[in-house]
């Protein structure tokens, strides 16, 4: 805590006079979390903001952005959350804004810090950390109908999608960081929804696991799909939204079981998110898509825990992106019931004007547009 406040004394120095009291972007932010703290606070549940992340110094507001990222995690701590950064990883390179730590050369790992890690670094402890991108990179895509991606051209290994070497994840612990979020496809890890799990695949998956752990790293496996599975059909993939026949809930359900039986015994995995920002699934039969989805995660929940997987803490995100800002309107209230009780509700919170974390506006454009 005194790291943190002495972070704060030196950003304030730094940002603008007009700019040291809390601005109209301030006050929108912290509405936002306190939309999703609220709503747990209500109901006597845990959350988990499993992505968030800010601008670093490309347009020269770091430090504006700093000072509410420091505000917005004194927030985080009053809630007791649990927050993994959004992001880092080998093959963002060196111009991604969001990207708390950097491989400049693409070649050893990544090996520099960026502006925004004095303030991850200051708010670190149980169950705070970093999601390290890639295993869900290539082409992958995310709602749109059709794809070149699919279970049957899910891209190469190493050329469309990578996961970290170890090196990464020694960078990582020097900074204090003991907690790595790892994102990878389900059409890679199971080519044929209900089938086996890919041999490779799940290699990759255990081995960039293992390096993490042998680094003094805790892991969060996630799956990055939105709520979807994209199958060949005449030639392209086509978006199946969980609930639909060529991806039921019970082949949802039979993923995580088969994923918690090759992973049950692995002791620094920490848990699993059981689906990144799960959208524009379907009505089924006299449900809406949110009920879907509520129907299709408590299978998962109910799957994992069958499999023999009691310990492990597992991370439910909202409907419709899981954003913070309209978490209430799209989940009115608490849906899964875990044996374990060890489930943590997901939010993702992006600060620009739309949420997408794409910060397309400077420091001073976003207050502009929040005033």
């Amino acid at each position: 805590m005194a790291i943190r406040l002495l972070t704060a004394l030196l950003l304030l120095t730094a940002v603008p006079a007009s700019a040291q009291q809390p601005d109209a972007l301030h006050g929108r932010v912290l509405m936002e979390l306190r939309a999703f703290t609220d709503w747990l606070d209500r109901y006597d549940v845990q959350g988990y903001i499993g992505e968030v992340g800010w601008p670093d110094d490309q347009r020269g507001d770091a430090a504006e952005w700093n000072a509410l990222a420091d505000a917005w995690f004194e927030q985080a701590d009053a809630a007791g959350l649990w927050v993994t950064y959004w992001a880092t990883g080998e093959w963002w390179g060196d111009d991604y804004l969001l990207a708390a730590y950097e491989d400049l050369d693409s070649s050893g790992g990544v090996e520099r810090s960026n502006t925004q890690a004095p303030i991850l670094e200051a708010n670190l402890g149980p169950g705070r950390g970093i999601v390290d991108a890639g295993g869900e990179f290539g082409y992958a895509p995310t709602t749109e109908r059709t794809s070149p991606f699919s279970n049957r051209n899910p891209g190469r290994y190493d050329r469309a999608y990578h996961y970290d070497s170890a090196a990464t994840f020694e960078f990582l612990a020097s900074r204090g960081i003991r907690l790595v979020k790892i994102p990878f496809r389900w059409e890679r890890l199971q080519p044929r929804p209900g089938g086996r799990l890919d041999r490779d695949e799940l290699g990759r998956l255990r081995a960039v696991t293992d390096r993490a752990g042998t680094a003094g790293l805790d892991v969060i496996l996630d799956m990055h799909n939105f709520g979807a599975y994209y199958v060949a059909r005449d030639g392209q993939g086509v978006r199946c939204a969980i609930g639909q026949r060529a991806c039921s809930i019970r082949d949802f359900a039979d993923v995580w079981e088969r994923i918690a039986k090759a992973f049950r015994a692995t002791d620094h995995l920490v848990g699993y998110t059981v689906m990144t920002e799960p959208v524009a699934m379907k009505r089924v039969g006299n449900r809406t898509a949110p009920e879907v989805w509520r129907r299709g995660s408590q299978a998962a929940v109910t799957a994992i825990r069958r499999a023999g997987e009691r310990d492990a803490t597992l991370f439910v995100s909202g409907y419709h992106w899981s954003g913070t800002h309209d978490w209430s309107r799209w989940n009115p209230e608490p849906w899964i019931k875990d044996p374990s009780s060890a489930i943590r509700y997901e939010a993702h919170h992006y600060w620009d004007r739309d949420h997408s974390g794409h910060y397309g506006h400077s420091y001073d454009e976003e207050v502009a547009n929040a005033s």
